[in-house]
């Protein structure tokens, strides 16, 4: 098709994760340039940037970054005699779960129920309006710069394995120096909570890594897991967005895992069986 599109999932609905969010507010331009130089490298002359509404900052600092670049005439029709158009359209999401899905997330643009879609075909072929789209998320994006800038090869000798570049962590209250950390994939991730995070300010038994559907890594594993894909995999958990959230020890893991269900049950989307009936049966 001539008409493609870029689009960015800064849907972060993960509870304690707000990478997306410092992105969006502190390096803005880093995220709007990654999804230009998609759009030049596919074909693709628009970008929609998908924030969930609970962020306004982040709206409102995003559509403030694109005027400048519109002042600057960065943006809009033949960029600097380049021949390349490209332009964005920012949109406040409605706050549910599942848009954090990239094919729910393209069914909320266009006005439709939030549902995920059978694939294939997947989004590049057939995705927004039914056209070639690339959704990918905020962090991925923010890349892009460092990696045209540099080179690939640069950016895939940092980390380790599969895992390559870095990774941001958010690390909640229950640490000593809580906040956003970037580390280099292949970190322990005892380092990160002893060195960066500046260990657990009251005890704690769990963290809970990756949002709702990632795993609970009790304290006793924190040294056998490194910050990447991999070694989460192997241990059974899930790195996912890298949110930390901590289980204080003396909050029930039952009374924490009737919360968890209680929240995929409301969320749900309610397409497929599995999750419709079996998170209201698990809640039970």
């Amino acid at each position: 098709s001539n008409q493609k599109f870029i689009v960015c999932n800064a849907d972060e609905g993960d509870p304690g994760a707000f990478s997306d969010r410092y992105l969006l507010e502190q390096q803005p331009h880093s995220v709007l340039l990654g999804m230009m130089i998609a759009g030049y490298i596919a074909g693709a002359d628009t970008g929609v940037v998908y924030i969930r509404a609970e962020y306004p900052e982040s709206i409102a600092i995003t559509h403030k970054a694109i005027e400048d670049l519109h002042t600057q005439k960065l943006l809009g029709e033949n960029i600097l005699d380049s021949g390349f158009n490209f332009n964005f359209k920012v949109i406040a999401a409605q706050g549910a779960y599942i848009c954090g899905e990239e094919t729910a997330l393209l069914s909320s643009i266009e006005g439709q129920r939030p549902e995920l879609r059978v694939r294939p075909p997947y989004p590049v072929q057939q995705g927004l309006f039914n056209k070639p789209t690339v959704v990918n998320n905020v962090e991925t994006l923010a890349c892009i710069p460092y990696i045209i800038k540099n080179g690939g090869n640069k950016f895939a000798a940092i980390g380790i394995g599969k895992s390559t570049g870095t990774k941001l962590i958010s690390l909640d209250g229950f640490f000593k120096k809580p906040g956003i950390y970037e580390v280099d994939m292949g970190t322990p991730l005892s380092s990160v909570v002893n060195e960066l995070g500046g260990g657990f300010r009251t005890p704690v038994k769990a963290m809970h890594i990756g949002g709702p559907l990632g795993g609970l890594v009790p304290v006793e594993k924190i040294n056998d897991l490194t910050v990447d894909f991999e070694s989460f995999s192997q241990h059974g958990f899930l790195l996912g967005h890298a949110s930390v959230v901590c289980i204080p020890e003396k909050f029930p893991i039952v009374k924490y895992l009737e919360h968890l269900f209680a929240f995929t049950a409301h969320e749900s989307c309610g397409k497929c069986f599995p999750c419709r009936l079996g998170s209201v049966r698990g809640q039970e």
